[in-house]
């Protein structure tokens, strides 16, 4: 019996717990060191099953969504060779692959829950997501603890923006909580709720509110749950009308951005706009892929361009355009068929999985957060790229088991 074999269950253990603390600490800031320090656990970890185990590792690498991550990959690494500053763009490439980001944790995830089955990685990723999410909540609900004591009151600075990415992505678990938590345990789905609503207006943040709202939207096309409905619009309508009320002054901003029907300046001569015109000067190749290289391309030109809004660059504010700017057409080919790879994995297991109810929301998180996260905020924002590799690595782990694997085995002994 091999070592492996001998202490699996703490292994296991260990495995979850790596990745558990990993995921809860993703988006905490001033906390580098000690993800540096869990990442690099498993980097170690995930070398030693490969030397130990490497059939097995390797059978559960043999993906098409990691290949096609592997082709994303070359793409960007081959845009260094024409970059206008090679420098940059190897240390946005290596940072947004390899430092915990989409290449790295495609990997690692996989080979670190090898051993395990649909139903253990599922409880995983629904633990960790809820867990994370709670950290971040608490974490603004003491900044903003911290800044009413400065002075500073809600809904009356755009302070709190850098948690709407956190927000957004870990959204997709609060309505699966609503199914998963039992009746006598609700109270803290609602109290979870009423702090993510609060802390969310509190980002004034318009992309955010669209990319929840279509995640919500997306959730409504597999489940029902009009109780549930009924209740959030509720609590919606009268937090705002409250606020609104008794606070008039301070809610300005908040009801400003409630009621703004612009676009900010995002499109024509906006970041958008903008662009989408530096693209087409080179749309085959790109231009290299880094901020400072769109920075320096956009701040040489704009004086050749009078119309244009912004006389110095704030980015893109598009995930996909940013894309398309660094790495030519054929990185947003690569970058779109890795989502598209992953929205049709995602509803396969959904789809395949409706009689286990854990695995079947695993799933439609992965989904969820995807597309609400990717498709909709990456619209209006240029957001982290590196995010994308948690949902890869939970997808690509899930993909590699069978959803009866757990029951054929129970069946069996």
């Amino acid at each position: 019996m091999s070592f492996l074999e001998k202490n699996e269950i703490l292994i296991s253990k260990y495995n979850r717990f790596l990745i558990f603390l990993f995921v809860a600490l993703f988006f905490v800031e001033n906390v580098t060191r000690y993800k540096h320090i869990l990442f690099y656990l498993m980097i170690a970890t995930a070398l030693i099953y490969l030397c130990i185990d490497t059939k097995n590792v390797l059978k559960t690498l043999n993906n098409k969504v990691l290949y096609l991550v592997l082709l994303f990959s070359a793409i960007l690494y081959i845009t260094i060779s024409y970059s206008s500053i090679p420098s940059v763009s190897i240390k946005a490439i290596n940072n947004n692959l390899l430092n915990y980001g989409i290449l790295s944790l495609s990997v690692l995830f996989p080979i670190l829950l090898y051993k395990e089955n649909q139903k253990s990685i599922s409880s995983l990723l629904l633990i960790s997501f809820t867990v994370s999410l709670i950290v971040v909540l608490l974490i603004e609900l003491y900044r903003y603890y911290v800044a009413y004591h400065n002075g500073v009151l809600p809904f009356t600075t755009y302070d709190f923006r850098h948690v709407s990415d956190a927000l957004v992505f870990f959204f997709p678990i609060i309505p699966i909580l609503w199914y998963l938590l039992p009746k006598s345990k609700l109270v803290y789905f609602y109290l979870l709720s009423v702090v993510f609503l609060f802390v969310l207006l509190g980002t004034l943040s318009r992309g955010a509110w669209v990319a929840v709202a279509a995640a919500a939207i997306i959730f409504l096309c597999f489940k029902r749950p009009w109780k549930l409905i009924g209740i959030g619009l509720g609590i919606m309508v009268i937090s705002l009308v409250v606020l609104k009320t008794i606070y008039p002054d301070v809610t300005k901003k908040l009801f400003y951005k409630l009621e703004q029907t612009d676009s900010t300046h995002r499109y024509q001569n906006g970041t958008q706009g903008t662009a989408f015109e530096l693209i087409m000067d080179k749309p085959i190749v790109g231009y290299g892929f880094g901020d400072k290289i769109y920075h320096e391309k956009y701040n040489s030109v704009v004086k050749n361009n009078p119309t244009w809004t912004f006389r110095t660059s704030i980015g893109p504010h598009n995930i996909w355009l940013y894309t398309w700017f660094g790495a030519g057409i054929m990185g947003l080919i690569s970058f779109g068929l890795v989502f598209f790879a992953m929205c049709y994995s995602s509803l396969r297991g959904i789809f395949h999985s409706t009689s286990q109810s854990k695995i079947y929301f695993s799933f439609m998180a992965l989904l969820i957060s995807l597309v609400s996260f990717y498709l909709v905020r990456g619209m209006f924002e240029q957001i982290d790229l590196k995010p994308l590799g948690i949902l890869l690595g939970f997808l690509i782990a899930m993909m590699g088991h069978n959803p009866n694997e757990q029951k054929e085995k129970t069946s069996h002994e």
